[in-house]
């Protein structure tokens, strides 16, 4: 039965997905066949086409790197032992025991009650920015949000995807309503010269121009808003709880920012550098464990050791600002596949 259900389950969450790809194939189809059929000039129709058909493909590869992605699943040294559990279930003061084993990783956040941040369902330690999703039924590095028009987690390893399939959703959609604008204007004014074109021509021209135009304003809102959070260095669970850290509970000190560090450093952690930045290929920094927090002297080398430089010339730059990390590196901490 319970098996069962969670078949149901996953067809229910593909969904979103088939209706995406559904709209998409069908986009295609109303510009390369209904559009391009009425387009003046041989000259015309090849700039159309190559135009499109470059946008459409890095759209389409975006689109399927973020379905098909892994948001990033926490290291196996959080997650407790057997013999651990076992003390924990028996223990007396369960919390002074996740403290003992916690204390033991690199763990700096804490719950509203000044807890450990223990995932009763993972058996683990949630790292820094880690959270629990129900719906994947595990625990994400830096979570975002579960996204049900990817039916995936957005989180640390693919949060870039998440970010470059806005952008060129929105270039996309945009591309698309500017080229079929002045068709359907056309159609919709009853031009004589169009009098002869087909119903469904007609139909698939007037809905992909208001069709995209709806797209592209909504997908708009919601890649400035990510925008604005990758330049903070938020994820959308923060901009509704700010994270608590211990040290600033011991120290009766608090305000800070989270874990901004610039908007040139938090775009570098998303972005890293280079000349693939923009393209849906891995490129961020860091292992999703470890995250700088506070800006210091220049100079130092925390950074470059943690996120790597990845060859980005400009870190090295004396002058340039740079931050250190909490905790010390633990050697056995690699990046997460």
């Amino acid at each position: 039965m319970k098996s069962t259900l969670r078949w149901l389950q996953r067809i229910g969450q593909s969904i979103p997905v088939i209706m995406i790809l559904s709209i998409v194939v069908w986009s295609y189809y109303a510009f390369v066949v209904s559009l391009t059929s009425i387009l003046p000039s041989p000259e015309l129709k090849t700039f159309y086409l190559i135009t499109y058909h470059a946008v459409f493909i890095i759209f389409v590869l975006s689109y399927l790197r973020i379905i098909f992605s892994n948001p990033g699943t926490v290291p196996p040294q959080f997650y407790l032992t057997a013999a651990e559990k076992e003390g924990l279930d028996s223990s007396a003061d369960p919390r002074k025991f996740l403290e003992d084993v916690g204390s033991r990783l690199p763990v700096h956040e804490t719950t509203l009650t000044n807890n450990v941040r223990y995932c009763e369902v993972c058996v683990c330690i949630k790292p820094d920015r880690a959270h629990h999703c129900s719906i994947c039924r595990c625990c994400v590095l830096k979570m975002d949000h579960h996204c049900p028009w990817v039916n995936n987690c957005v989180g640390f390893r693919n949060y870039k995807y998440f970010t470059t399939f806005l952008m060129y959703s929105c270039v996309y959609c945009l591309m698309t309503a500017l080229f079929v604008s002045p068709w359907a204007l056309y159609i919709w004014s009853r031009v004589p010269e169009l009098n002869n074109l087909s119903e469904i021509t007609r139909f698939n021209i007037m809905i992909l121009f208001f069709v995209a135009g709806m797209f592209f304003l909504s997908v708009l809102g919601l890649g400035v808003f990510h925008c604005y959070l990758t330049a903070s260095n938020r994820s959308t669970l923060e901009m509704g709880r700010s994270p608590r850290f211990r040290d600033e509970v011991e120290s009766g000190g608090g305000g800070r920012s989270g874990y901004d560090i610039g908007c040139r450093n938090n775009c570098l952690e998303v972005y890293g550098s280079g000349a693939c930045i923009l393209c849906p290929v891995y490129t961020s920094r860091g292992n999703g464990v470890l995250y700088p927090r506070d800006r210091t002297e220049r100079g130092s080398s925390d950074m470059r050791r943690l996120l790597g430089s990845h060859g980005d010339s400009n870190d090295s730059d004396e002058d340039e600002e740079v931050v250190v990390y909490n905790g010390d590196i633990p050697l056995n901490l690699q990046p997460v596949p």
